[in-house]
């Protein structure tokens, strides 16, 4: 059985070698030597003047034959740029202009071919992982190419901008705004809606100034409303335009800035002074010229950096595979060697290791990208800094050199242009100041007083905004209002605390640190009231809080009279009336019938007529048909006024039995003056209701704090006064709703009312220092967890739900109703009403009928004598 395992795993082992062979087709460095093409379209270089076959044969194979120790190369030449090349060979490089450039590249993906393609300038450039162009970009002339670069290289990611570019160098550059707007479904370049500017360079002081702050105000935006924009700088004014662009308050989170500095070798350019009056927050960045004026840069010299890159990519990799080769038997060699596509990726990286440490004339154009690292400066340290002076440095951005631009390679960066954009706070921690009051902030304290766990409403928020704006944060304690207002109170009357919260006394402190700008922000709820007037911001609604009143409910009406409400008192009256119409009606028929044998005996008094009436109405039937047409007709419709009154009663006696009928309530405000029992008026002390009262044009409202008592503890709020039924509470509904829940929790009952009236809307927020430049971000990602549902959710989660005693639960206490004593006490009281009548009815008769027998005893006795 074992020996039969081993047979089977060495024939799948070599099975598996049989099909990585087969699958690899591609010779090795070691057996077959690299094959290269050169094409060098001879059209193109007569008209550039220029015939270098003879010089690119030379300068190959001098490289060839210098640097290359292991292998070889085969090198093949052509003149004419509509070769197709086979699979054989390994690369290519090209010496053509822009378009023939891409129709060959297209033609090599066919046979799998590495190109090296030196091209014309303003060139889109080709797939960097695919290939390398090299465009011969003339001093000076780097614009339109950079821009390119920047949108096939997706460093500059924009839909829409704003270009100010300097007469001069836009007719110097004729192609400039070409290559702003190029786009390309094959490069996958997107479009990009320009609105371009033109300096007039040859202004000077105020003029210039003048026009600047013109062209710029057109795109200036109030400070509450931060529009995403895009602005590309191509002008020796940048310190002029960022000076005025400062002052119209340009410079935000949500605005991106490009500037070129025009000056070469300006490797002593110090940006941080150049932004001294810039706040954090701001996305600029720099591109600095670095080229050497003294560079000679022909294309001869750049054949020859080119070839000795591939060919000492080339040897590397040869000396690779020899090493490698060494080490392993050939079957496993033929498992693990390169395919044809991993040599050309790792033939390209090399490459380009070499050019970028080696190259000297092909990228002698060289642009140095410093980019501003400015969110959360003044939190990173936890230092909090004061505002630099005018001849210091910013010391809120920090500027680091992300990268450069060269024709040879494009752009070389290892971090974004603007890297706020995408990573916003880079996961640095923010100092966050907050205080305990549930259930918008829920702290947790250790026994050293250390906060070790957040909950709440504004908490939640709070790991929301962390986690969308990529920043961890440390949270800071002050001192409560309630914290503040238990010094000046006993020890008693402190810890006697109301149920619920408010939000619109601030704790002093948080005030007191919220203006010296040493928080990201306060995680504090806070009523949003004259921001205008503060020394500090909010930021949009996180919540909107409704003020009601509290009451006594109203007592259910009694069920006493039940077997009489189906039925209105004019209904009783017309049933009373049609009853003594009915029976003397049907005694006349039955009197008045013309034959003898149709007048029925039992119908021959009003009494029995009246009972035979009445026991229709009570479902006792009747003993006694008329025989004439005429009763017969009385008699049916009378059953059918019995069977239409009997089924409409029993209906609503059905519906009163099931669903109570309460005594009329308060509901509104404005019903208060018609409720003389109510005498006791109470508010919660420190309410935004108190402060609206008195700008508010509502007279009920004023009525009521006439006569308010302010309350600060659970023993001056009376709430058995307000069970009672002789005062009334208004707060935040739900924290009244709290109350109503306790009580009902305790009592297992309803005692407590809640208005149907919803008044003065309170709008909750959090707290942010004047200065923020990231109130506009919070409140955006705010908006977005509102349209999310997660603010909603956090609500449900934290705020007290609908207590028991609100119209849902009553629906369905009804329908899980039992029937109890106080619902069938009518009924018993009619049976004992109606024993009563019958004992006084039986006494009657009884006294009624020995009364006529004495009578009658009495008149024989007087006839007899």
């Amino acid at each position: 059985m074992r020996s039969t395992l081993g047979l089977l795993l060495i024939f799948g082992l070599q099975l598996s070698l049989l099909v990585s062979v087969d699958c690899n087709d591609f010779s090795s460095f070691l057996s077959a030597n690299a094959s290269l093409a050169v094409v060098v379209d001879h059209d193109y270089m007569t008209m550039h003047g220029q015939n270098i076959m003879a010089h690119f044969e030379k300068i190959l194979s001098d490289i060839i034959r210098e640097n290359l120790r292991n292998g070889g190369i085969n090198v093949r030449y052509f003149t004419w740029n509509s070769v197709r090349l086979k699979k054989d060979f390994l690369a290519a490089i090209t010496v053509t202009d822009c378009e023939n450039t891409w129709n060959f590249y297209k033609n090599t993906q066919e046979t799998s071919v590495l190109l090296i393609a030196i091209t014309d300038s303003d060139c889109p450039r080709l797939p960097l992982n695919r290939a390398i162009m090299i465009p011969l970009v003339e001093h000076g002339d780097e614009f339109p190419q950079i821009i390119l670069d920047a949108k096939v290289q997706q460093i500059l990611k924009w839909k829409t901008a704003v270009v100010f570019v300097d007469q001069t160098i836009l007719d110097e550059n004729s192609v400039l705004v070409k290559s702003i707007v190029h786009e390309s479904t094959t490069n996958h370049i997107a479009p990009i809606s320009l609105i371009l500017y033109k300096v007039n360079d040859s202004l000077h002081g105020q003029q210039k100034r003048t026009a600047l702050r013109q062209a710029l105000g057109q795109f200036a935006m109030p400070k509450h409303e931060q529009k995403h924009q895009q602005f590309l700088v191509i002008s020796k004014f940048h310190e002029d335009i960022i000076e005025i662009a400062e002052t119209l308050n340009m410079f935000h989170v949500s605005n991106q800035w490009m500037f070129f500095v025009l000056e070469e070798l300006r490797r002593d350019f110090d940006a941080s002074t150049v932004t001294i009056n810039l706040d954090e927050g701001a996305n600029i960045a720099f591109a600095l010229n670095e080229t050497y004026p003294d560079c000679q840069d022909t294309l001869n010299c750049t054949i020859s950096e080119v070839s000795m890159a591939l060919v000492t990519s080339i040897s590397k990799m040869i000396s690779e595979e020899q090493s490698i080769y060494g080490e392993i038997s050939d079957e496993e060699w033929e498992s693990i060697r390169f395919t044809k596509q991993e040599k050309q990726d790792e033939l390209l990286e090399y490459m380009k290791d070499y050019l970028k440490l080696n190259s000297k004339c092909a990228s002698c154009a060289r642009w140095r990208i410093d980019t501003a690292i400015t969110w959360g400066k003044t939190q990173e340290s936890r230092q909090f800094r004061t505002a630099p002076t005018r001849d210091a440095k910013n010391r809120n951005f920090d500027f680091i050199n992300i990268g450069y631009w060269s024709p040879l390679l494009g752009f070389v960066v290892q971090e974004l242009t603007f890297p706020h954009i995408e990573h916003h706070f880079r996961n640095i921690t923010m100092d966050i100041l907050t205080v305990h009051n549930p259930p918008w902030q829920i702290l947790t304290k250790n026994s050293l007083g250390h906060i070790v766990e957040s909950k709440g409403i504004v908490m939640e928020i709070v790991r929301e905004l962390s986690r969308a704006l990529n920043f961890t944060y440390q949270l800071h304690e002050a001192k409560s209002w309630e914290d503040e207002y238990a010094i000046s109170q006993s020890k008693n009357e402190s810890e006697m605390e109301l149920l619920g919260s408010m939000t619109y006394r601030i704790p002093s402190r948080v005030t007191e640190l919220a203006q010296g700008n040493q928080y990201f922000l306060a995680a504090v709820a806070a009523t949003i009231y004259d921001p205008e007037k503060r020394f500090f911001n909010f930021t949009q609604p996180i919540s909107v809080q409704k003020y009601t009143f509290i009451t006594r409910q109203p007592d259910e009406v009694s069920r006493i009279y039940l077997f009489t409400a189906p039925f209105t008192q004019e209904t009783w009256g017309c049933l009373v009336g049609i009853i003594i119409l009915t029976a003397p009606l049907l005694y006349g028929i039955n009197r008045l019938a013309p034959l003898e044998e149709l007048r029925i005996r039992g119908l021959s008094t009003i009494k029995s007529c009246f009972w035979y009436v009445l026991g229709a109405l009570l479902q006792q039937g009747g003993m006694y048909l008329p025989k004439a047409d005429s009763g017969r007709l009385i008699v049916g419709f009378w059953w059918i006024v019995v069977i239409v009154l009997v089924t409409t009663y029993c209906g609503n006696l059905v519906a009163f039995l099931t669903f109570p009928k309460y005594q009329p309530g308060i509901d509104y405000l404005t019903q208060l003056a018609h409720h003389k029992h109510i005498s006791q008026y109470g508010l919660r002390n420190g309410t935004f209701f108190e402060k609206y009262t008195k700008t508010t044009t509502r007279k009920d409202f004023k009525r009521f704090m006439e006569k308010a008592i302010i309350y600060n503890n659970a023993e001056s709020e009376r709430i058995d006064a307000v069970k009672s039924g002789q005062r009334i509470n208004i707060d935040w509904r739900i924290n009244l709703q709290l109350i109503v829940q306790q009580h009902f929790e305790q009592d297992k009952e309803c005692h407590f009312a809640l208005g149907k009236e919803d008044f003065v809307d309170e709008q909750i927020g959090l707290v942010v220092p004047l200065n923020s430049a990231y109130l506009h971000l919070i409140n955006l990602h705010i908006d977005r967890m509102f349209r999310m549902g997660f603010i909603e959710r956090w609500h449900q989660m934290n705020l007290p739900n609908s207590d028991k005693c609100n119209g849902k639960s009553v629906l369905r206490q009804i329908t899980n109703h039992k029937v109890n004593m106080n619902d069938m006490q009518g009924c018993f009281l009619v049976l004992i009403f109606g024993f009563i009548v019958a004992v006084l009815v039986a006494s009657i008769e009884f006294w009624y009928y020995r009364y006529h027998l004495h009578h009658q005893k009495r008149k024989q006795s007087v006839f007899v004598n």
